[in-house]
């Protein structure tokens, strides 16, 4: 009788460690799901050159440079660097997705936050209404979208919005700069 127990109460245990064990599992699948953009964009840390600028042109020589800062918690663009049309952008996980501040030429600074998207290559910020009320009157960048060509090719597409609505796109090929 007393084995009986010993062994039901073994049962019981392992049942119970079974299960607290596949929840850490799900745990630990969803923040890795959750960091995965943010991750996707660490990567790009370094020089990029621009290959094609918006209208299909190369931009001269831009450089885009991507930094890893904070102790990892965040990653800074810098676009067209040293000139008079230079922008940053700073890319952060908030409540569990990616998210951007634009510092624009446009002389605002739109939020985005990542919206889901069927594409596993692409990772789409858009505004959401809620928190940028009083940018949507402004001429700013309004979402942007970062596809994954390979490792060292990415395509950023930034949409401006003028009077509330889509008025162009500013697309980006991206070229990562060999050391």
């Amino acid at each position: 009788m007393k084995i009986i127990r010993i062994c039901l109460a073994l049962l019981v245990l392992l049942t119970a460690w079974g299960s607290f064990s596949r929840a850490d599992e799900k745990t630990d699948a969803k923040a890795a799901t959750k960091q995965s953009s943010f991750d996707r964009i660490k990567s790009l840390g370094g020089e990029w050159e621009v290959t094609r600028g918006p209208g299909g042109h190369g931009q001269h020589g831009a450089t885009v440079q991507y930094k890893v800062t904070a102790a990892g918690s965040a990653v800074q663009e810098t676009l067209f660097g040293g000139t008079d049309h230079e922008m940053i952008t700073l890319f952060y996980v908030e409540d569990g997705k990616l998210a951007l501040t634009h510092y624009c030429m446009l002389q605002n600074r739109p939020l985005m936050r990542e919206e889901k998207t069927s594409n596993p290559a692409q990772i789409v910020l858009v505004c959401p209404k809620t928190e940028n009320a009083k940018i949507e009157t402004e001429d700013h960048m309004h979402q942007v979208t970062y596809t994954f060509i390979d490792a060292d090719h990415v395509k950023a597409d930034w949409v401006l919005y003028k009077g509330g609505k889509s008025d162009s796109t500013h697309s980006f090929e991206l070229a990562r700069k060999k050391k």
